[in-house]
């Protein structure tokens, strides 16, 4: 007679796999901060209506506030023997971001239940006891809203970083200059303004402009310092609102 197997509980993904990181400024500090992508773009579970921020106090921190090898390892050790505490307890709850910045190491969760929550966190504090943790709660996404989500100028960084890296890793020679393309979509009329204005700054037109087809692509040759080009995403993206049209990128042919 064949016994009958149990049913393995499915493990709580606690982490997703989709993370993304950019630096940013936050009340004047500089941070460098990592999150959950699949929580920017769906719908934010509405069963995690709380959060808390585990903060660390990192033991040597850089000129940038951020741990150095072997510190670095360590932090990471113990955020995943955190997930797997909170995994064993088959608490509800998502790592939803990373905030390192002045020192400080946090670790954000939005989660389901405080009384489920606390114990396992409270036991890895004390296996943890030569840091200097704090926790602090919260109702809601207020704090993810406000110092995790991705402004309009980090998503046009991480953009542009995505590109940059994509024509280096395709071959390119970052040093030198490329034809950057830049595409802008919208009205006739708004199409034409920005148009004129970016050629009196030195862009070409790509191919035969025709405003009237809702798109137009204008290029301008830049070397591939993401520094640079963010600085020009983001003025395009802030002249595009103002004229009432859309901003909608660029891309680049490969230049070994």
């Amino acid at each position: 007679m064949k016994k009958r197997q149990k049913k393995r509980k499915k493990k709580l993904q606690i982490v997703s796999d989709e993370w993304n990181t950019y630096p940013a400024e936050r009340d004047g500090v500089a941070m460098f901060i990592s999150f959950d992508e699949a929580v920017i773009r769906e719908d934010p579970p509405k069963d995690l209506q709380l959060c808390a921020r585990i903060i660390i106090s990192i033991r040597e921190p850089n000129n940038t506030g951020g741990p150095v090898s072997p510190e670095s390892e360590l932090l990471w050790e113990m955020e995943d023997a955190l997930v797997a505490l909170l995994q064993e307890h088959c608490v509800r709850c998502r790592l939803v971001g990373r905030l390192t910045y002045d020192g400080l190491r946090e670790i954000v969760f939005q989660l389901h239940d405080w009384n489920l929550f606390r114990p396992p966190v409270g036991l890895w504090i004390m296996q943890n006891e030569n840091y200097d943790i704090d926790v602090s709660e919260h109702e809601g996404w207020c704090f993810f809203d406000e110092y995790i989500y991705p402004r309009t100028e980090d998503q046009l960084f991480m953009s542009d970083r995505s590109v940059v890296d994509s024509l280096v890793d395709n071959g390119s020679d970052p040093d030198k200059e490329h034809s950057l393309e830049f595409v802008f979509m919208g009205t006739s009329g708004g199409l034409k303004r920005i148009a004129n204005i970016l050629q009196q700054r030195g862009y070409e037109p790509v191919g035969k402009m025709n405003t009237t087809s809702g798109q137009i692509v204008l290029a301008r040759q830049l070397v591939l310092d993401l520094s640079l080009i963010v600085d020009e995403s983001i003025e395009n993206y802030k002249l595009a609102e103002d004229v009432g049209v859309e901003f909608n990128g660029w891309g680049a042919l490969v230049i070994p």
